[in-house]
């Protein structure tokens, strides 16, 4: 018989409470489809109350007075938290998202790293810029005018991160909200809320003063529609899908707040005829196993030459079938876990049977593991010979589905890239450096990698086109969380 699944209260206001209603609901483990967690299912009034302690918080209190020296020390306590609870959230992330061993460096070791990179930056941060001295012509005569610009929080920040990634994703927002003294609440997805309650435990520890963070989960999508609409909140950040993303932005409209998204996308990895195909094959098919697939990042787009395209198809497949081992993400050992629910996977599967219907090669994968009757599991997909206007090729998927794409030469490879609704990410693999820095030049899309390069710690991360609006990472995350002040005086 299974262990009775751990009861779970929000953090609002420095306080662990219950839903005023006292209604919860319960998580399943996506590997074995048993309760992992009985979580509050908050009302609308429940989300009133945390903005109100937030608002309280930014207005009363004094953490958006604080120094960047205290930001940092508290960053660097958050992170020291995380460190020494590492093996708890490990449990919760493999337990509750059915996150693998494959990806736990970017899943939890990246994130307290980022917490640290995120009080450097508080320190380095200039809050205050002075500008050039001008001379004017005042109402009483000539006039020498000093100024700054002066970078202020910007105020109560709605958060709403969600649950592929769900500490990377979240510490990318409190981070930099937290350097620039912003007080904020966490509206997690409902799919995946214990990360952060677990955070917010973390929190407690810290010298954070009560109510700069709170933590409302729930099934309601009032809790965002009041988060969002909310005259008392001043930015909403989102992560999640296009088609949510814009309801979001609809909702802030009607307070004009300030709006960051980060939605989904739909990346194309270029592989130049220099590139050893054998060696780019475990890359180029990662998308048909890191994480299933669940990634708004990954390049589910594969191009490569007509010539080589069966050679690349032939080595992505073998890799696949020979190394790829699906089953429960509490084994070490394996490569390919679940999809985080039932309805996720049916919804993959209807893609797979799309790329069927208009044409595409299922050169292996395409159903469920038959040795597997538990959990939400689905084969490493790769489709071969797709063209780039069928559904599978346009549409996010957000499963362990991948797209080879055949091009006739660079150009037709950059239009092929570029023909997307989403531009959020991309790829290049060449031996030759400078022809890649040129290609990458002409691809519309927020980030490209060359030869699988990326920094995750100082690099803006964000999309052009419908992949979102605004950047997280570095220096460009503390922008987003400040607004600037021009302030001038009479020399």
């Amino acid at each position: 018989m299974a262990a009775p699944a751990h009861s779970y209260r929000m953090y609002i206001d420095g306080k662990w409470t219950d839903a005023s209603s006292g209604a919860t609901y319960a998580l399943p483990n996506p590997a074995t489809e048993e309760s992992v967690g009985i979580v509050p299912d908050a009302t609308r009034e429940d989300m009133q109350r945390a903005i109100g302690a937030a608002r309280k918080a930014f207005d009363e209190g004094p953490w958006p007075k604080s120094t960047p020296q205290e930001r940092a020390r508290v960053l660097n306590q958050i992170a020291d938290g995380i460190e020494r609870r590492k093996e708890k959230f490990r449990e919760v992330l493999i337990a509750a998202h059915g996150v693998e061993y494959l990806t736990h460096q970017v899943q939890l070791e990246v994130p307290i790293t980022l917490l640290r990179t995120y009080a450097e930056l508080a320190l380095r941060f200039e809050f205050e810029q002075l500008l050039p001295i001008q001379s004017v012509q005042g109402p009483m005569g000539p006039m020498v005018v000093s100024s700054m610009a002066y970078h202020q929080p910007v105020g109560v920040c709605g958060m709403i991160p969600t649950w592929n990634f769900p500490l990377f994703v979240s510490v990318q927002k409190l981070g930099p909200a937290l350097a620039t003294g912003c007080s904020m609440v966490f509206k997690p997805s409902p799919l995946g809320p214990l990360i952060d309650l677990l955070l917010a435990e973390v929190v407690e520890e810290s010298d954070l003063p009560a109510g700069v963070y709170n933590v409302v989960c729930g099934e309601s999508a009032e809790l965002g529609i009041e988060l969002t609409e909310s005259p008392y909140v001043d930015k909403i950040s989102f992560t999640g899908s296009v088609s949510t993303g814009k309801r979001v932005m609809e909702a802030a409209s009607r307070t004009l707040k300030r709006v960051h998204l980060e939605l989904g996308g739909k990346s194309a990895a270029i592989i130049l005829d220099d590139y050893d195909l054998r060696a780019g094959a475990p890359g180029a098919a990662s998308p048909a196993y890191f994480h299933a697939g669940q990634g708004c990042a990954m390049h589910t787009r594969v191009l490569v030459s007509r010539e080589r395209h069966d050679e690349l198809v032939e080595n992505m497949s073998g890799f696949v079938k020979s190394f790829v081992k699906i089953g429960d993400p509490a084994d070490p050992k394996t490569i390919l876990g679940p999809v985080i629910r039932g309805e996720r996977r049916e919804s993959i599967e209807r893609y797979i049977e799309s790329g069927r219907e208009q044409g595409a090669d299922l050169v292996c994968g395409g159903g469920r593991p038959a040795e597997l009757s538990k959990g939400y599991f689905l084969e490493p997909t790769i489709f071969a010979n797709v063209k780039n206007d069928m559904k599978i090729a346009q549409e996010e998927i957000f499963g362990p589905v991948v797209s080879v794409i055949p091009f006739e030469d660079e150009d037709d490879a950059v239009r092929i890239a570029n023909d997307s609704s989403y531009g959020l990410s991309g790829g290049i693999l060449s031996n030759d450096t400078t022809r890649a820095l040129a290609i990458a030049k002409r691809l519309r899309t927020g980030g490209v990698t060359i030869n699988n390069a990326n920094n995750l710690l100082y690099s803006p991360f964000g999309g052009f086109k419908e992949s979102g609006i605004g950047r997280e990472g570095g220096m460009w995350g503390l922008h987003e969380y400040s607004e600037v002040q021009a302030i001038s005086w009479k020399a």
